[in-house]
C-alpha cells in the first residue's frame, strides 16, 4: 500500500501545502523548502523547483527504493525482441528510401550505406524471428 509518510518522515522542514507537502530537497542539501511532494491516485510525485530533482532522485537520496513511489508493482513486458520491434518503422523507411534511390540510379554515400546495411541486418533478424515486416522489397547494395 502506498504511504506518503514513509517519504515525509525522512525529509526536513515538511509543511502541508494546498496540493500536498513542501519540504527541503535531500538531493542538493536545501535549507529552505523548495520541493513539492504530492500523492496522486496510485503514485507519489516529488519535484524540486530548485535543482529539478524528481521522485527517483529523492528516494535514492533518502535511502529508499523506487517502489515506495508506486502503489502497484511495475510490470515489465519481457519482449526479448524489443529493439528489433522498436526500430522496425525506422528500418523499413530507410530501406524504402534506399530502394527508390537505387531505382533512380543515384549513388549512395558511405555514411548512408552503413545505415542501410544496419537496417537490412535488423530486418533479416526480424525475418528469422517471424516478426512483421512492412515492405517486402529486397535491395542489393
Amino acid at each position: 500500500m502506498l504511504d506518503i509518510s514513509v517519504i515525509l518522515e525522512r525529509l526536513d522542514k515538511v509543511r502541508k501545502s494546498s496540493n500536498g507537502y513542501t519540504a527541503c530537497c535531500p538531493v542538493h542539501g536545501d535549507r529552505n523548502p523548495s520541493m513539492s511532494v504530492t500523492q496522486k491516485d496510485d503514485v507519489i510525485l516529488c519535484h524540486c523547483f530548485s535543482c529539478g530533482a524528481n521522485g527517483l532522485d529523492v528516494v535514492a537520496a533518502i535511502g529508499l527504493k523506487p517502489e515506495v513511489l508506486f502503489d502497484k508493482a511495475l510490470v515489465r513486458d519481457d519482449d526479448k525482441h524489443w529493439l528489433l520491434n522498436k526500430k522496425s518503422d525506422w528500418d523499413e523507411g530507410i530501406i524504402a528510401m534506399a530502394h527508390e534511390s537505387i531505382k533512380r540510379g543515384e549513388s549512395i554515400r558511405y555514411s548512408d550505406y552503413k545505415v542501410i546495411k544496419e537496417s537490412l541486418a535488423r530486418r533479416e533478424q526480424r525475418r528469422k524471428h517471424n516478426l512483421p515486416i512492412i515492405f517486402n522489397m529486397d535491395i542489393t547494395l
